[in-house]
């Protein structure tokens, strides 16, 4: 796992890195820029024409050593510095030198040396670095504003300028990247929805920052990576009431096909045995559609209205499709009051959850939930940003020692400890319905299969991303549907089993 910094942890490690590799601020400044080169050009076509600007400070140095490198390999760039040269970083000066001997620069000392920008032209951002302390005004704003409007490709170096790299958006200027280039380790705006149109499509290159000192940094926060995930395994002598039994309880009338998704998935994802409990009018649905599960009726015709837990099942998960009728309702609460083991609650019964808040207090210790952000909002209420997001699903794990995913791009996964962990897998084509069904399915299994429960959740949610990834590459984003994503679980399985 890739821990994620603060801008103040990265500036340590820069300096850490500087008296221990040891190396000067300059030749690291040198490493980090030659590295953009080299992400860069795999990006943008050669024969591009671009236009770099750059601040004063160290992110405007780094974009002085990238016009260097682009030049010496024949690139056509311009650079445009803002801000006065005799006030720079001692960094910047220097590099300042050594690209004046290979060519003009050109300074903006005001809005009527901001230059036009012509659409078809690769805009280099060094305006502004993570070390950004007030929102951006006056000149720099302007040029910001002008960058904006062009319509050009944008690359920012780092982070865009304007950008906080662990705070909300500031009021200032910001730069509209289409890719954001940034060194040694991601930073947590990247994963936050409300920032996409800044940051854009993200890499990270690597520029030799001590690894040692990064991990040993304290934070909360990770970017998951498939190595972390470690799956269940079966022994020759294992069976079908050793390999995980579960009892799913889904479905309502007209809602059968949550239930069904749901449990494909749970036993495409390895459980030995499968009980569903669902309303009489589902028994004929999933015994057609789910032959390999065992199917227990309600007493009710259309909704659920009281079960059990039992002692011949290892996890229980509740949700999919299930309504929020008012017997349904007290069958939870019942349900909840008579568990004690860690159970799967989504879809519906997070909304019965947020009618009846009390229930939170009763759930067993390390259970699961699933939301997505509409029913994350029901349990928590409404934020401001998407910082004040990843508060509120903190405090919702911490306070009931839950382990929860909130559903998304880079779904952010969260221990009962307030540990978050964003998830790598995954793309559009999975905004479509009953796709958390099948989530619901794939991490009850792996419960019931023994993992831990946050190690059960996090493996589910990469799993069920990289379903949608191999179904991507196969029906495209746009044709995919839920059922794709059962289809592809083995070639996510396999894929792990590298």
């Amino acid at each position: 796992m890739i821990p994620i910094l603060t801008a103040q942890q990265i500036r340590d490690a820069d300096q850490y890195t500087i008296g221990h590799e040891p190396i000067t601020s300059i030749n690291l400044m040198e490493r980090a820029s030659r590295a953009f080169v080299r992400k860069f050009s795999t990006l943008v076509p050669g024969g591009s024409r671009n236009m770099i600007f750059c601040g004063t400070g160290n992110n405007g140095g780094d974009g002085l050593v990238i016009a260097r490198v682009l030049i010496q390999q024949a690139h056509d760039v311009s650079i445009f510095v803002v801000g006065s040269v005799e006030r720079a970083t001692e960094d910047f000066k220097v590099n300042f030198e050594r690209l004046s001997v290979l060519t003009g620069i050109h300074q903006v000392a005001n809005e009527d040396q901001i230059p036009s920008i012509p659409d078809n032209t690769v805009v280099i951002d060094g305006l502004f670095g993570s070390g950004l302390s007030r929102p951006v005004s006056g000149l720099c704003a302007n040029v910001i504003d002008q960058i904006n409007k062009s319509g050009a490709e944008v690359y920012a170096i780092d982070i865009s300028s304007g950008l906080y790299p662990d705070q909300p958006l500031s009021e200032g200027a910001v730069v509209e990247a289409t890719h954001t280039i940034s060194f040694q380790t991601p930073k947590l705006i990247f994963f936050l929805p409300e920032m996409r149109k800044y940051v854009g499509q993200w890499h990270v290159v690597d520029i030799g920052l001590d690894e040692p000192f990064i991990q040993s940094c304290e934070t909360d926060a990770f970017f998951t990576q498939a190595r972390d995930i470690a799956l269940p395994s079966r022994s020759t002598f294992d069976h079908k009431g050793s390999a995980g039994r579960l009892l799913l309880i889904a479905g309502s009338k007209g809602k059968m096909g949550a239930a069904t998704l749901s449990a494909r998935a749970a036993m495409r994802s390895g459980c030995g045995l499968l009980y569903i409990h669902t309303p009489c009018c589902g028994l004929n649905i999933l015994q057609v559609n789910v032959p390999e599960a065992m199917v227990i009726e309600d007493e009710h015709t259309e909704v659920i209205t009281e079960v059990m837990p039992a002692d011949n099942v290892d996890v229980l998960a509740m949700g999919p499709g299930i309504g929020t009728n008012s017997l349904t309702q007290k069958a939870l609460a019942d349900l909840i009051l008579h568990t004690s083991e860690p159970m799967v609650l989504d879809a519906d019964a997070l909304n019965i959850l947020a009618l009846n808040p009390e229930l939170l207090n009763a759930l067993p210790p390390e259970s699961i939930l699933t939301p997505h952000p509409g029913e994350f909002a029901r349990l928590v209420g409404a934020w401001r940003s998407d910082f004040e997001k990843l508060e509120k699903l903190r405090w919702l794990a911490k306070t009931y020692q839950l382990n929860v995913v909130l559903k998304g791009a880079y779904s952010a996964v969260c221990s009962s400890r307030g540990y978050l962990y964003f998830n790598p897998t995954g793309n559009p084509g999975m905004a479509t319905a009953g796709s958390g069904d099948v989530l619901t399915g794939i991490v009850a299994a792996l419960l019931a299969q023994g993992m831990a429960p946050f190690d059960a959740l996090r493996a589910g949610v990469y799993l069920h991303g990289q379903a949608g990834d191999e179904a991507a590459i196969n029906v495209g984003e746009i044709s995919l549907m839920a059922s794709d994503l059962i289809e592809y679980l083995p070639a996510a399985f396999k894929k792990l089993h590298f």
